[in-house]
């Protein structure tokens, strides 16, 4: 496989460790496969890079096939958003179910995956709870497309919780304008981002490139219709300058926690094993002083939601940087850990990187002669 090392200058290298994890991962504008190799004490972030990363130069080339991909996207798209809710879950689950009866799209890794956690279910909870967790990722979708028409009376309508959900919130941030609020892949976490900002928050969040540029550009458009700011996570040492100042400056961050590095990431105990996962929620509070705000949301049949907002957590100044980031890193997986064995159905399976897979450690790359490979 076709491997590319990249330099990124950097005159004053960072010293917090926690901080070059984040910058190994989140540095180079191809974004996957990555392998970080090292930080030299010349001053450069070097990264080893394999092939199947998208290269900004090929943001014009669009392949029939992403064309096509395009195509579909945006019919499906407009139907979820223009039929009624329950006609576009309808759809929705017709479509969830070819996928899981007919394509089998991952079932068997996902049976698999279940029993590694769960190795007392049953063979029948297995398979519902793994259809169960599809299906709900499909209505997710409709609901992502269907995001600029929440308002406040949708909110009311189809939240449970409404009214209660709305003081939790208000005693997450105490004194503040704005937290970190971090979710898990549970429930359709952008509708927690429009009830925050339906709140009176400045909500952002920050989003992955999808590999067609076509379907990134126009899901990022649904986003933007609700008014809520995307930072593409690509940005580069600019998306930690933007965060930071988003946040000092009253912002709340939106942010999906449950996600694997492969190298780089907090080690934290979860579902049984240990996880390697992504430090910037403790990060982000730990060096703007802002509460960090846990909320977890399900599905109650096919049209209503669930909000649960936990007690917020604050920055120990007592702590190393490091310390604290694995403290506070825990102290939410120990949350979804619980959510998760309570319904395992609604927490979604299917992601290509499973969180569980092994550490990798990090590749140590060979000293930089100047001459090519």
């Amino acid at each position: 496989m076709t491997q590319f090392l990249r330099l990124f200058p950097t005159p004053h290298p960072p010293q917090d460790p926690v901080l070059i994890d984040i910058l190994f991962q989140d540095f180079s504008p191809i974004i996957h496969c990555r392998e970080v190799c090292a930080l030299p004490p010349h001053g450069f972030v070097v990264c080893r890079l394999s092939s199947g990363g998208v290269m900004a130069d090929d943001h014009d080339k669009h392949s029939l096939k992403h064309r096509m991909e395009y195509g579909f996207f945006c019919f499906w798209g407009w139907i979820f958003a223009k039929a009624p809710y329950r006609l576009a879950l309808g759809v929705g689950w017709g479509i969830a179910w070819l996928g899981h009866y007919v394509m089998r799209y991952r079932v068997r890794l996902v049976y698999a995956r279940i029993r590694e956690v769960f190795p007392d279910l049953s063979p029948a909870r297995v398979r519902r709870v793994a259809w169960q967790s599809w299906r709900n990722f499909i209505f997710n979708i409709v609901d992502t497309f269907r995001l600029a028409q929440v308002d406040d009376a949708w909110l009311q309508k189809h939240v449970l919780n409404y009214e209660e959900s709305i003081q939790r919130v208000r005693e997450c941030l105490g004194e503040h304008r704005g937290m970190v609020g971090v979710s898990l892949h549970m429930g359709c976490a952008e509708v927690i981002a429009v009830f925050l900002q339906r709140m009176g928050l400045n909500v952002f969040i920050v989003t992955g490139r999808q590999k067609n540029h076509l379907v990134d550009d126009r899901l990022n458009a649904t986003r933007g219709k609700t008014g809520i700011a995307c930072i593409p996570k690509d940005a580069g040492i600019s998306l930690f300058k933007q965060v930071f100042q988003r946040l000092r400056n009253g912002g709340s961050l939106v942010m999906l926690a449950d996600l694997r590095l492969p190298t780089g990431g907090v080690n934290v105990d979860f579902l049984g094993g240990r996880a390697s996962v992504v430090p910037g929620m403790g990060l982000f509070a730990k060096k703007s002083g802002v509460p960090v705000g846990t909320a977890i949301i399900t599905r109650v049949g096919w049209t209503r939601h669930r909000l649960q907002v936990f007690p917020r957590m604050m920055a120990d100044e007592t702590l190393s940087n490091e310390n604290d980031v694995q403290r506070m890193t825990q102290t939410v997986f120990d949350i979804f850990d619980h959510a998760i064995r309570e319904q395992p159905e609604q927490w979604f399976w299917y992601n290509k990187n499973w969180i569980l897979a092994p550490v990798r450690q990090p590749h140590v790359a060979a000293p930089l002669t100047g001459e090519s490979a």
